[in-house]
């Protein structure tokens, strides 16, 4: 998950469910399924800015951060006012800059661990089980409801908004098994943009703790 370590969908509807909020079939959330998978296949690298906004069943606050993205493959880099996370595909790093602390470990076999994971290989963790039409900021989305494929995953169910003109994800909801609902808004994506050498590689800050949670 992004405050510690962004599926692929497609946007197919008829004419007879382009009207807001009227459910689509299981058959038709499929097809759109496979419109986002075309869309997001060819997608090597991707920036973009966020906010995360957090909620639980159980308290009243609801935290909510912003920062940038940007990823190419396994590899990522997020940057907030209160963290740094990078990995290289092969390990993570997180920056704490008011504890002056970095962690260091290892992604999670079998779990979605980058960005990547999220935006890009949905498929792969979860199936399409819902589609409606949905009307934000201005403009017609496809709202996706996922649910997981395996029964021991973090997460109940993922819901996505697809924009209807240019097939971009613009939302993510995540609910997970503690009943913590995670929304990521996505705003000034860009996909394929050149990304520096330098953006996948962490340099430890002088001073600061280092805590190596590798196995």
């Amino acid at each position: 998950m992004l405050h510690h370590s962004l599926p692929r969908f497609l946007a197919f509807c008829l004419v007879t469910v382009l009207f807001f909020g009227q459910q689509a079939t299981a058959q038709d959330a499929g097809a759109v399924f496979q419109r986002l998978k075309a869309k997001y296949d060819t997608i090597e690298s991707l920036r973009a800015s966020f906010t995360q906004t957090m909620t639980s069943a159980y308290t009243d606050d609801a935290p909510s951060f912003s920062g940038v993205l940007a990823f190419s493959g396994q590899q990522y880099r997020v940057e907030t006012g209160t963290q740094t996370v990078v990995s290289d595909g092969e390990t993570t790093y997180i920056y704490l800059p008011g504890e002056n602390q970095v962690l260091i470990g290892n992604p999670v076999e079998g779990e979605m661990n980058s960005p990547s994971d999220f935006l890009l290989n949905y498929d792969q963790y979860f199936n399409a089980s819902a589609v409606v039409t949905d009307q934000m900021n201005g403009q017609q989305h496809f709202k996706l409801t996922l649910t997981p494929k395996n029964g021991g995953s973090l997460f109940q169910s993922a819901t996505i908004w697809l924009r209807d003109r240019d097939d971009i994800i613009t939302r993510m909801e995540l609910l997970d098994v503690n009943e913590t609902t995670m929304t990521f808004n996505l705003t000034d994506v860009e996909l394929n943009p050149t990304l520096d050498a330098n953006t996948f590689v962490f340099e430890t800050p002088a001073g600061a703790e280092v805590i190596d949670l590798r196995s």
